[in-house]
């Protein structure tokens, strides 16, 4: 195994690099005892990203990397939370010096829109196939995207989502959704959210459903991709049919996670919610999604989610569940 003090010169350069003013160059060093300086750009889930002198940008898989240093501080992500920190490099294979303490590479992210108001977009579309339990003759088509743009303290994020679904030639589901939601990041941990949200059914009876929410989170981690967020909001909802309309209040509590785990290959994530309206009629109304994807190339995934939506009246409970792969494509 390669290390620091395997190729003392390594050592040397890195030790003097360290100290020198003039030496302002952030350094990767290899497992094949190579080095590259220049200004690191990116540093994500598959690759550290750097420029150079001689290139504008050069992509190191994080496989290959024994260790890094930054010349001066910057807001990085470590364990999950941000902090402006200074990083040297480490004799250890897969470590680096933060306050001079060995930290794991694997536990750091850097993405420049950590440390300016440029914005930083990410999305998916995917359409999935349901699995079903029963002898009928039933076809469900659901189409989703969404997509997030996000500085240091502004998230943006929008959901769409497509459902329709036959059984025997009978239409039985035609739904259109839509999901808006504003985050204001106070600091690392506390968050402001707005949300709003559609929902319009076009089968037999054309119903229709929106719903505004505001209220304060908190995040228990979360930069760059991976997040676990605890939002409590109050909500106030429409409800509408061709023959009724009813408006209600409801207090609601949300849990959305999300992680990435074997340098971004496979991602896990669920979006909780629970409400308790404040008409005796109904006790409570949630909605929970669980689901992975497995990254099959840079863009494209399979996806398996688990959907689980419970209603509790006081004339009975009400619970609708599905199991859905799908495919999908990054961007």
């Amino acid at each position: 195994m390669h290390n620091l003090i395997s190729n003392p010169a390594l050592y040397l350069a890195a030790t003097l690099c360290s100290l020198s003013p003039l030496c302002l160059a952030d350094t990767v060093f290899l497992l094949n005892g190579d080095k590259i300086s220049g200004e690191i750009k990116e540093f994500n889930d598959q690759d550290l990203i750097i420029k150079t002198s001689y290139a504008p940008k050069i992509a190191i898989q994080r496989s290959a990397i024994l260790s890094f240093e930054v010349s001066t501080p910057k807001p990085w992500s470590v364990g999950r939370s941000i902090q402006d920190i200074s990083i040297q490099a480490s004799e250890q294979h897969g470590m680096v010096l933060i306050n001079h303490q060995q930290t794991p590479v694997d536990e750091l992210r850097f993405s420049q829109h950590y440390t300016d108001s440029a914005w930083n977009y990410n999305g998916s579309v995917e359409t999935t196939l349901d699995v079903t339990k029963n002898k009928k003759n039933s076809q469900k088509l659901h189409i989703k995207g969404d997509i997030t743009a996000e500085t240091l303290q502004w998230r943006h994020t929008i959901k769409t989502e497509v459902r329709y679904e036959t059984e025997d030639d009978l239409t039985k589901r035609n739904t259109l959704e839509g999901h808006y939601s504003l985050d204001y990041l106070i600091n690392e941990h506390w968050l402001l959210r707005q949300e709003n949200f559609y929902q319009e059914d076009k089968l037999g009876t054309d119903t229709h459903s929106f719903y505004a929410a505001l209220g304060p989170g908190y995040r228990f981690w979360g930069a760059g991709r991976d997040k676990l967020d605890f939002v409590v909001t109050y909500n106030h909802f429409w409800l509408g049919q061709q023959s009724f309309k009813l408006e209600l209040n409801a207090w609601a509590a949300s849990l959305n996670y999300k992680q990435y785990w074997f340098d971004g290959i496979l991602e896990s994530y669920a979006d909780l919610q629970i409400a308790f309206p404040d008409i005796p009629a109904i006790d409570y109304i949630s909605n929970s999604t669980v689901g992975l994807k497995y990254l099959l190339t840079q863009r494209i995934y399979l996806s398996f989610k688990y959907d689980f939506n419970d209603t509790q009246t006081v004339i009975g409970n009400t619970r609708d569940t599905s199991y859905t792969l799908g495919l999908g494509v990054n961007f």
